[in-house]
């Protein structure tokens, strides 16, 4: 995969320059008298106005401070020394994961008199090569949102595209992105400065409410070593925390039928389809105790009734019954209906057949099981020829969520953040999808509940050391549980069980060409509960004209699952294939095509861990000029099975061998130690006045797909046994011995299988124009490899 993007912006958004994997922001500056020279031993103290927190710097020799892990807020910055007046600058705006630039030059003067800066700050990013935008609240909050989903204001980001719903990163349907041509699901979520991902499909775990987020950066090309984990976007997300004064919201988001047109595919003589949509909530924030502990809380729930509305065909009563004389095909030809196995061809090559008398199947002749089938069909509700059927089936969708937050400061150098955020839907799908039935009766529950706490310390040990430490757990629960879970379907038409789990029961998927598909999705039923433990801690250092960064990111994950593919089985009539001409007739006959299934027993329990570190060096060489150098290193072990209930294919004996003997590893294959991801790159401002500014880098980035490669490992004999059969009796379309099965398949891995990387560079000019215009002309490249 190789992806380059030229794009041209004209935005009043930020660009920021990206402190470690952390919601904190950092200020750096250089303090000179009128004429330029350094000002050293200057007290630089920074005040959050919201929250009444103070930090305290002072200057180098060279003039230089820097204030690192700021929470994002507006502050008052001032600078004071003797034989100057009092520099403050009012109404700073720190973002998430900012670093900006504010030199201080002072006057000559008395102390007690004070020069007031309020001038806006500036939009060029003097500081950083890395390619990122924040989303901040006003735009959140403003900007229309369907579904309200804040994700979809990435768009506004260059290099940033919508997925097709439903694709492998997304949450059953659920809004997703591709960054710079990366993988929808290749991209890393981080909430209040901790993972908030679902490692199952590689998408987020907790969507918090709109007016739950503070502001989030998305950051897509050449971010620091701090991040990682993904070749794709970091979504860096930061919520509200209370203040000194209370603020909250109260809102509700309604649609209706009445509102919206009504469904152009729907019957004129039906009523509308239904459709109710609703979206509540409540957020309030303030103080516990002044300057010292501080509360937010939010919630916020939706509540769907929409009618889904498909069109299809379906067989008529005459055909149910075996009567073909009035069907046609979509060409317009009369429908013929063969005696099986008959049709040949004549001498000239044409195909011809034995054809029933008047186009109907004697009474006598019709299969039980196939009649019984057939009779699962509604009766057709529009004369029109290949699509004589619709429906609009309600799709019910119920979502509650909700945050809390309590950040407490134990004294001037310690703050401590405890926050825990739930989220819970269930939803019935009463179609599942265009590959499968299309007729009410088949439909899925799909639960999800996802939770996520988060505990942390920030701790001020010095005016140049602050450490940043955090323990997290989250747990995301999810599951697709068929319609008909639990039913007797298929003993109903006469067609045998696989599995003897009364999970699994309920009817095979059933396919005949020219009509909607019958029974329940094959991958159906499935559930998961995969538990992520993380414990990181990040450094930060200033010495001189070094901001230094550095720390660690561990992660145990649990996933306890079972997914029953083809635990029904599948049953296949196909015209191309068909001994009668027509799959339909073939059904009433009981002769399918094709027919497969698996009986399986593959529950699953993954375990894996991953250790993460990283460098980071922010080097100015001049006022003009910061280079930055980072190096980061990735180890996952391969995920392996808590019983090692898993087996693979040896090519060396051309046999199935259990994991964790003979020399094969309990994961499959040998861990890949070798994930060392660099990162250079520097931003220079030629000339006087800093609005020119142009950036460059460079750096590799590590896919890793934490469970992905694992949960192949159960798809093998004896614990998933797929089989597929030509031509059975439809009354055992799963035969345990005759016909022969078609030979099995076998997964094996690559033993020295290695982590997919990309890489990325870019090169940016931007211009500032005014106060608060910036244009920005940029080159972006990606490469993925392995």
């Amino acid at each position: 995969m190789q992806t380059t993007i030229l794009f041209v912006t004209l935005i009043l958004l930020l660009p920021v320059s990206v402190s470690a994997q952390t919601v904190g922001a950092t200020i750096r500056g250089v303090v000179t008298e009128k004429s330029g020279a350094p000002v050293a031993g200057v007290e630089i103290t920074v005040v959050n106005e919201e929250t009444g927190e103070k930090r305290q710097v002072l200057t180098g020799a060279e003039g230089e401070y820097a204030l690192a892990v700021l929470q994002p807020g507006t502050y008052r910055l001032e600078g004071e020394s003797g034989g100057f007046r009092k520099y403050v600058r009012k109404a700073l705006i720190l973002r998430v994961g900012q670093e900006i630039r504010n030199d201080i030059r002072l006057e000559p003067g008395l102390p007690a008199e004070e020069v007031v800066v309020t001038a806006l700050q500036t939009v060029v990013n003097l500081d950083s090569p890395s390619v990122g935008f924040v989303i901040e609240n006003q735009q959140i909050t403003g900007l229309p949102l369907d579904g309200r989903n804040f994700l979809q204001l990435s768009l506004l980001v260059p290099g940033t595209a919508p997925s097709a719903p439903g694709s492998p990163g997304s949450v059953r349907g659920e809004f997703t992105i591709n960054v710079n041509g990366a993988r929808e699901d290749a991209n890393n979520f981080i909430l209040d400065g901790v993972y908030n991902g679902d490692p199952k499909l590689n998408t987020f775990a907790i969507n918090p409410p709109v007016d739950a987020i503070r502001e989030f950066e998305i950051l897509t090309s050449t971010y620091d070593a701090s991040f990682g984990r993904s070749g794709g976007a970091q979504v860096n997300v930061a919520l509200k925390s209370g203040t000194n004064q209370f603020h909250g919201t109260a809102y509700e988001f309604f649609r209706n039928a009445a509102l919206d047109a009504r469904n152009f595919f729907a019957r004129a003589q039906d009523p509308d389809p239904k459709y109710q949509r609703n979206q509540f909530g409540f957020s309030l924030g303030g103080p516990v105790r002044k300057d010292r502990t501080f509360f937010f809380a939010d919630y916020e729930g939706r509540r769907v009734r929409e009618g889904i509305t498909r069109v299809t065909n379906v067989p008529t009563s005459l055909e149910r019954s075996g009567d073909f004389s009035k069907s046609f095909r979509p060409d317009g030809t009369p429908v013929v209906i063969c005696e099986p196995f008959t049709i040949r061809r004549d001498p000239a090559g044409n195909f011809i057949c034995d054809e029933f008398p008047a186009g109907r199947i004697p009474e006598g002749r019709i299969n039980s099981v196939g009649r019984a089938i057939a009779n699962l069909y509604p009766a057709p509700n529009l004369p029109v020829t290949g699509q004589n059927f619709v429906a609009s089936p309600v799709l019910r969708d119920r979502d509650d969520r909700f945050d809390v937050r309590i950040d407490h400061s134990l004294h001037h150098a310690s703050n401590l953040v405890f926050r825990y955020s739930f989220s819970d839907r269930g939803l019935y799908e009463p179609l599942s999808g265009p590959s499968f039935a299309l007729v009410p009766g088949f439909g899925a529950d799909i639960p999800r509940r996802a939770q996520n706490v988060m505990i942390g310390e920030n701790h001020v040990f010095s005016s140049a050391l602050v450490n940043e430490a955090r323990a997290a757990f989250s747990r995301v629960a999810a599951g697709a549980f068929h319609e008909n879970m639990g039913t007797s379907l298929n003993r109903k038409v006469g067609l045998p069980e696989l599995s003897s789990n009364s999970r699994d029961f309920g009817l095979s998927f059933i396919t005949i060409t020219g009509f909607s598909p019958l029974g329940d999705e094959f991958n159906n039923p499935q559930h998961s509960v995969t538990n992520t433990f993380q414990v990181l801690d990040n450094v930060t250092h200033v010495r001189g004209s070094h901001l230094m960064k550095f720390g660690f990111d561990f992660r145990a994950l649990q996933q306890n699952a079972f997914r029953d593919v083809q635990s029904r089985g599948f049953i296949s009539f196909l015209d191309q294939a068909s001994i009668t001409g027509n799959a339909l007739a073939d059904l009433l006959l009981g002769f399918p095509f094709l027919t497969g299934g698996a009986r399986l027993d593959n529950h699953q329990h993954l375990r894996t861990e991953s250790w993460n570190f990283f460098v980071q060096d922010n080097y100015r060489v001049r006022r003009n000029l910061t280079v930055l150098l980072g190096l980061r290193y990735e180890y996952n072990s391969p995920p392996v099975d808590r019983f090692d209930r898993a087996n693979l294919f040896d090519p060396a004996t051309r046999s199935l061998v259990g994991v964790g003997k003979d020399g094969i590893p309990r994961s499959g294959y040998l861990p890949d130690g070798n994930n060392w991801g660099p990162r250079i790159g520097l931003a220079w401002s030629p000339g006087a006045g800093y609005r020119t500014v142009l950036h460059a880098g460079y750096g590799v980035y590590f896919d890793q797909s934490s469970l992905a490669p694992g949960e192949g490992l159960y798809f093998n004999p004896p614990y998933f046994d797929f089989n597929l059969y030509f031509l059975p009796a439809l009354s055992d379309p799963f035969p345990a011995s005759s016909p022969a099965p078609l030979p099995r398949s076998a997964l094996g891995f690559q033993r020295d299988l290695r982590t997919a990387y990309v890489q990325h560079w870019n090169l940016k000019f931007q211009r500032q124009f005014g106060s608060h215009r910036l244009v920005e002309l940029g080159y972006v490249g990606s490469r993925g490899t392995r």
